[in-house]
């Protein structure tokens, strides 16, 4: 009999319980074991903003985690990298010991510069850094269509494919234990960054269009809580804070809608968006709002799952949430869309597959 194929996967970003990063990671591995793959996790405790360490520290936490990889490298057959500018010594080092690497790039080297003001002076290092290993890849695996074509342009060659995001459905579904949240609510999750639209949601909470009886409910932390705690003064806003993973669906599936109400802050979005977010909502039956972006918006169309608003929008919104709430029946249908979409076409299980045929493809060379 011969052996499992051995996977190497590494993660830059440190995986925070609650947060998208952590979901993503943990679904994939799960998806790729669940095909057979052995799998195991690389991955630093002080890379991110999230860690709240010194930049020096993450330099360090990068180093040492690339080496603990890069020193047992030949134990596995290849290696997948969420995508980072950092990861350029191990898919140095794993090209020039014939491992094939795959990495995975939910966005574009300007991200960086979005997240982190102080380093957009730095961009063009960052694309280096993001070109040199992608032009040394064995395959690469784009979020969004969008993502695709740019990467095919920016690597240099059509090793590239679409794998998007998804949801668990045994979790995410419309069937499910009931919302501990009383009333009815809006729901958004998500980490608390500017490009989420946080300030947009805070202000459509306000607008006349917004039902007076409908509250706003957050789920997630981040570097905009400050805002979100500035206007807790208004007791239709309900925040949450950081949840465990497994209690999220309760509180989705509770709600008359989800905000994915994504912004285009310097460009960040314009080769598209993929949040898991979007897909969870759907996989529980409820509407989405959704901002304007290229991929989301098309998906939520052409699944007929939800409303599509303009980004940055404050009165689309509200005009979007009341929509919902004069129209239950409408609202519902939405949701049965959504749902029916993602369990027969984005679920956890059907991206594992996806990622699996790619790896075994690129094993087989």
């Amino acid at each position: 009999m011969s052996r499992p194929l051995r996977l190497a996967y590494l993660s830059l970003e440190t995986p925070r319980p609650g947060q998208a990063s952590q979901t993503h990671i943990d679904e994939i591995i799960a998806g790729l074991r669940g095909a057979g793959w052995q799998v195991e996790l690389f991955a630093t405790n002080s890379g991110g903003a999230s860690t709240r360490s010194s930049f020096l520290r993450r330099l360090i936490g990068y180093g040492r985690t690339q080496i603990a990889l890069g020193t047992r490298l030949r134990e596995f057959d290849a290696v997948f990298i969420r995508s980072h500018f950092m990861a350029l010594p191990l898919t140095l080092w794993a090209r020039w010991r014939g491992a094939p690497v795959i990495h995975e790039i939910n966005g574009t080297p300007a991200d960086v510069g979005v997240t982190y003001r102080w380093l957009k002076q730095f961009s063009p290092l960052f694309s280096w850094l993001y070109r040199k290993q992608y032009r040394q890849a064995a395959y690469l695996v784009g979020v969004t269509p969008g993502l695709v074509e740019w990467a095919k342009t920016f690597a240099g060659h059509g090793r590239v494919s679409l794998v998007s995001n998804g949801a668990n459905t045994d979790l995410f579904k419309p069937d499910g234990p009931e919302s501990p949240v009383e009333g009815r609510y809006v729901v958004f999750v998500g980490g608390l960054v500017a490009w989420h639209g946080i300030d947009t949601m805070l202000a459509a909470l306000k607008e006349p269009d917004w039902p007076a009886d409908l509250r706003l409910v957050i789920v997630g932390d981040g570097i905009e809580r400050r805002k979100v705690e500035q206007a807790l003064s208004d007791r239709r806003l309900l925040w949450l804070g950081r949840q465990p993973y497994d209690a999220v669906p309760a509180i989705v599936r509770g709600a008359l809608a989800s905000l994915c109400v994504i912004e285009n802050q310097d460009g960040r979005s314009a080769s598209g968006v993929a949040p898991l977010k979007l897909f969870e909502a759907m996989a529980c039956g409820v509407p989405v709002i959704a901002s304007d972006l290229p991929f989301q918006a098309d998906l939520v169309r052409n699944a007929d799952a939800g409303l599509i608003v303009p980004p940055a929008a404050a009165p689309a919104i509200a005009s979007a949430v009341k929509s919902l709430a004069d129209d239950l029946e409408g609202a519902r249908q939405l949701g049965c869309n959504g749902a029916a979409y993602v369990a027969r076409e984005a679920s956890w299980h059907h991206r594992g597959q996806e990622i699996d045929r790619i790896l075994r493809s690129v094993v087989s060379q």
